[in-house]
């Protein structure tokens, strides 16, 4: 293992490499040169109530499970009564765990309970358009998402950072980093790190682009389709500094996902980012997404 004062420099060098590789697939995206331009993505053949009801059972379990969580006694919580990290860490687990309890059965109950034919409904005909084959590579195109993710969130990060300076508005990060920059307990560190690897980008990315933007995509105009659920998704974060570069995040990752037909991709892509900043965040480097 390095000696703790070269992490660093291997630190800075890995990340110049990865915004250069980002760097050379966003022109090859932008010229043509990486992948097919016809999106994967099927149409979603599911009816408003369908819709209604899953988005009703998303926010159900977003809202009971941190209810729970509030009603248990401080004997119960351990450490989240005594420790503000471990309530942070607690609350964030509770709502995601909630969410994601919400959409499975959301999809259980779309796919199962006796008489939802009603809930499937055909596309508009003048929205369906041709698709081509969903990629039998998520692994690799999420790692391609992520490394045209960085050039791309930071500079827009950099560009926001900049504006609400000269605004006078505040800059400060999310919470969560600077809980991973000074957590001192590795259980707490541990849990966080799965939280925000495994947790959140499971549970954003079914609810956000699996979800609101799938069913969006063909009943609104396309760059609506993108834009909205994003908006939901910087907004979700509760940070001004990071809000446009989670918007354009959360549009990168829809097109991903359109382009791949997989939602494994805007997964893959989104654990990566945040483990990532997690990673900067440790080895004290300033981050604001």
């Amino acid at each position: 293992m390095p000696a703790p004062d070269s992490l660093p420099f291997a630190l800075i060098v890995f990340e110049v490499a990865c915004w250069f590789a980002g760097l050379v697939l966003l022109w090859r995206l932008a010229t043509g040169r990486l992948g097919p331009s016809v999106p994967a993505l099927a149409p979603w053949r599911i009816s408003l109530e369908g819709f209604v009801v899953g988005i009703l059972l998303v926010f159900l379990g977003g809202a009971v499970l941190p209810q729970v969580l509030y009603n248990l006694s401080n004997d119960s919580l351990g450490p989240a009564a005594r420790d503000g990290d471990w309530w942070l860490m607690a609350r964030g687990a509770a709502f995601q765990l909630g969410m994601l309890g919400g959409a499975l059965l959301a999809a259980l109950y779309l796919r199962f309970i006796p008489g939802n034919a009603s809930l499937v409904a055909s596309v508009p005909s003048d929205t369906t358009t041709r698709t081509s084959t969903p990629t039998s590579r998520p692994i690799l195109v999420g790692t391609i998402t992520f490394l045209i993710s960085l050039p791309v969130i930071n500079g827009v990060g950099l560009g926001w950072k900049t504006i609400l300076a000269l605004l006078d508005f505040p800059t400060s990060e999310q919470s969560m980093v600077d809980v991973f920059r000074n957590a001192d307990d590795p259980v707490l560190l541990l849990l966080m790190i799965v939280l925000a690897v495994v947790i959140a980008p499971l549970t954003e990315e079914l609810i956000f682009r699996a979800g609101l933007f799938r069913y969006l995509r063909t009943r609104i105009s396309r760059p609506f389709a993108m834009v909205l659920p994003a908006l939901i998704f910087a907004y979700f974060h509760d940070n001004l500094a990071a809000f446009v570069p989670l918007l354009a995040l959360g549009i990168l990752f829809a097109f991903a996902y359109e382009r791949s037909g997989r939602i494994s991709v805007p997964i893959i892509a989104h654990a990566l980012f945040n483990l990532n900043t997690i990673v900067l965040a440790m080895a004290g480097f300033g981050i604001e997404n």
